[in-house]
């Protein structure tokens, strides 16, 4: 894939982070965990962190399996990671009320 291709949008990777990492392959320089944090940041605040990682490796874990870039290997194992976490009733809403009370400003 060339520099000008256009990565499509998705909810499960609003910004295209996931999809252009797997679309550079062997140029992927990493770190793969950053590229993880960015990308769960950039997730809507309705959209299961879960789910999102699961329906991008039904898209990119073949990918991953036919490069020997360690960092594209690690962004797959994370995103694994991710889709098999549990859920965390703290941690869902957390992301949610937190987000929402930022949003609304500092309380008076």
């Amino acid at each position: 894939m060339t520099g000008d291709s256009k990565v499509p949008h998705s909810a499960e990777d609003p910004k295209s982070l996931i999809s252009e990492a797997f679309a550079m392959g062997d140029e992927f320089p990493g770190p793969a965990e950053d590229m993880l944090l960015s990308w769960m940041l950039s997730l809507d605040m309705e959209t299961d962190a879960r789910s999102a990682a699961a329906r991008l490796l039904t898209r990119y874990d073949a990918v991953a399996a036919q490069t020997a870039n360690p960092h594209i290997a690690r962004l797959a194992d994370l995103l694994r990671q991710t889709a098999a976490a549990e859920s965390s009733r703290a941690g869902g809403r957390g992301r949610v009320a937190a987000r929402r009370a930022a949003a609304r400003g500092p309380a008076s």
